[in-house]
């Protein structure tokens, strides 16, 4: 389905049938944004219904000039980073304050995975450097946006990016002894 400028509209008149087709639509695509943020299935669907009641709350705010599509999924991103935020167990996480070193390392032998495989790997990552290499590598967040959404300082922005693909970079050569032997 696609969304036309009418079903906008529609969504601005509280139309509930151009509502229906703006949530089915963009269910599988949002619903997948979520889950990389937050891992327990209930959070998921609560986060990402909080999400759609901001879209429709906030419709007649949309310009016309951007990617429907693309305002929904900002939305709805920042609505998982404010229930992380508000997240005793998760404020715990982003209390951490400490910089180290950022060495970034590539591994062509990430263009063997499938993108499922990959996210696998990314969602068994530390929660808090799993949210900032979520924000950086795939949302394309800036270490400077990433640190005012989660209240924490530029350096520790990227010491979690660097930190994740640590992670991720050993979980890759346990999971996949082969890579690490023809890339390192």
């Amino acid at each position: 389905m696609i969304i036309t400028e009418d079903d906008i509209k529609g969504c601005i008149n509280e139309e509930r049938k151009a509502q229906r087709k703006v949530y089915e639509t963009y269910y599988p695509v949002l619903l997948a944004i979520v889950r990389r943020y937050i891992r327990d299935d209930e959070e998921v669907l609560d986060v990402l219904n909080q999400g759609y009641i901001k879209i429709f709350k906030k419709v007649n705010k949309y310009h016309f000039e951007n990617s429907f599509e693309g305002w929904c999924k900002r939305i709805v991103i920042n609505t998982a980073l404010d229930h992380l935020r508000s997240s005793k167990r998760y404020r715990d996480l982003f209390s951490f304050d400490a910089i180290m070193p950022a060495k970034q390392i590539f591994n062509d032998g990430l263009n063997e995975l499938s993108i499922s495989e990959l996210m696998q790997i990314i969602d068994t990552i530390s929660p808090i450097s799993k949210v900032v290499f979520n924000m950086f590598a795939i949302d394309g967040y800036s270490h400077k946006e990433i640190a005012e959404h989660l209240g924490i300082s530029v350096g520790t922005s990227k010491w979690h990016l660097s930190s994740a693909r640590k992670q991720i970079q050993s979980k890759l050569k346990l999971a996949y002894p082969e890579i690490s032997l023809l890339y390192g």
